[in-house]
């Protein structure tokens, strides 16, 4: 068995290139979510094959996946019930809808850097557009729903929360927010 590891320093971050990494990543989603709110495989697959720009992975050493963030674009300015199962490439709306690291890697920053390397990737993904004149495509917010317990963690990582959400996804209250781009 290998020793824990140390930090999120060694990840490599990418987007997922594979279906069998989002396996790999439904694994993650249902050992960190309850049933009632995690993604089944199905929606990811979904996510990945309309929105693969919008699925990033951290991966070990040995390329095995740790954490990922998966999202959507959408038309509204924050996450509804809909953008949960519909990818809108013309939506200036980045709405996420997991933000999930295994166990073992928990509380050693890979969330954090996950956020992190995410805006990165919309930011580089918006100047992508600016340089092709495509600015319909630009992206203009970041918005999630997080659990109450998790609200600091994206304060850190530049999100403003708005309070509690509408959205009623399985037993939690959720708190949206957002980063303005």
């Amino acid at each position: 068995m290998m020793p824990p590891p140390s930090s999120a320093l060694a990840l490599d971050f990418r987007l997922l290139s594979s279906e069998a990494e989002v396996h790999a990543a439904h694994r993650l989603e249902a050992a960190g979510y309850s049933e009632d709110e995690g993604a089944s495989l199905e929606s990811m697959l979904y996510r990945y094959r309309n929105a693969q720009h919008l699925f990033l992975g951290a991966f070990d050493l040995q390329t095995t996946l740790v954490g990922y963030i998966m999202s959507t674009q959408v038309a509204a300015p924050l996450v509804t019930h809909d953008s949960m199962s519909v990818h809108d490439p013309q939506g200036t709306t980045v709405c996420v809808h997991s933000v999930c690291v295994g166990p073992q890697w928990q509380r050693r920053g890979v969330a954090q850097r996950l956020l992190e390397e995410y805006t990165e990737l919309v930011r580089k993904y918006n100047q992508e557009c600016m340089s092709s004149a495509d600015m319909e495509e630009r992206i203009s917010r970041i918005a999630m729903l997080s659990r109450a317990d998790l609200v600091q963690l994206y304060e850190r990582a530049g999100y403003h929360c708005l309070g509690p959400s509408t959205v009623i996804h399985g037993s939690e209250q959720w708190v949206d927010c957002v980063l303005d781009l």
